[in-house]
């Protein structure tokens, strides 16, 4: 009985120290179970899933760690008893780190208000540009159509913009997913005058910043379930991505150069387009 209370503990302990655990609405385990791993190229729909209008936030560290609290178990039920205690803990313990992260970001969200007061009335499907004819609307989608749930960030300097893209295919059922993944793309730095601009309301030339990230996210998409990239080089490398932060270590191969773009396929085959120190607004709003 001893050796059981001793699991039961160390389980429960490693749960509260454990503060890397992802409660974000902005992640995603890669999944395909897809045969042979794609869809054909001439299926290829997408949907924004649960979503009409631009979201933006601010950008931060998450850090869900919580204090841990004193643990008191009652041997007295035996071990069905403590593993019902400890999944008791446990949920309290989920439910103190999503509300940290919910804090986290309201706080972060307060620091680009000027700018979340310009995005807030943009429509997705004025984004898309000419993947308009691959973008679906109807209330109820069919099975094969991908959903995307963009998410756009902004340092508080509002400056750097970035964008995570879910995406995911579900099952007939819809209880299951045939494939989920993570895309980000990185737009390019804004000098002050481009920001300034921005924030004084031109609607037009951040509509252009969004508007490439999206079509970034949907090229990827497409090249990435209709297999473009599974012939791409398997070396990896390590790529040094400035953030909110600071720079990020990321290791991963790079599948494609575009547009002054790195898209970089990482360890846990989420997928980051990011630009060169040379791209510049001008050639990132370019069609290439």
């Amino acid at each position: 009985m001893r050796f059981w209370k001793f699991l039961l503990m160390s389980a429960s302990l490693s749960l509260v120290g454990c503060g890397s655990t992802p409660y974000q609405d902005d992640y995603a385990r890669h999944i395909n179970n897809l045969p042979n791993g794609t869809i054909s190229d001439s299926v290829f729909q997408f949907s924004f899933e649960d979503a009409t209008l631009v979201d933006m936030r601010g950008s931060y560290l998450p850090d869900d760690s919580v204090d841990p609290t004193q643990i008191m178990y009652h041997g007295g039920a035996g071990v069905i008893g403590l593993l019902a205690q400890v999944g008791t803990y446990s949920t309290l313990i989920q439910s103190q780190r999503t509300e940290k992260l919910v804090q986290e970001q309201e706080k972060a969200n307060e620091k680009i208000l000027p700018l979340i007061e310009v995005t807030k009335d943009i429509p997705l499907a004025n984004l898309v540009g000419e993947y308009d004819s691959h973008h679906s609307q109807a209330e109820t989608q069919n099975a094969q159509t991908i959903r995307v749930k963009p998410i756009f960030f902004s340092n508080r300097e509002m400056n750097n913009l970035s964008l995570k893209s879910i995406v995911w295919l579900p099952n007939e059922g819809h209880t299951d997913v045939r494939y989920k993944n993570l895309i980000q793309v990185y737009g390019p730095h804004l000098d002050e005058s481009q920001r300034e601009s921005v924030l004084n309301g031109d609607q037009a030339q951040l509509v252009d910043v969004l508007s490439s990230m999206l079509k970034g996210t949907i090229y990827i998409i497409k090249n990435e379930l209709t297999g473009k990239y599974t012939s791409a080089k398997t070396n990896q490398e390590t790529f040094l991505i400035k953030n909110e932060t600071g720079v990020k270590a990321i290791r991963g191969t790079v599948v494609e150069e575009k547009c002054g773009y790195q898209i970089i396929k990482d360890i846990r085959s989420w997928y980051i387009a990011y630009p060169k120190p040379e791209t510049t607004m001008k050639n990132f709003s370019t069609q290439c």
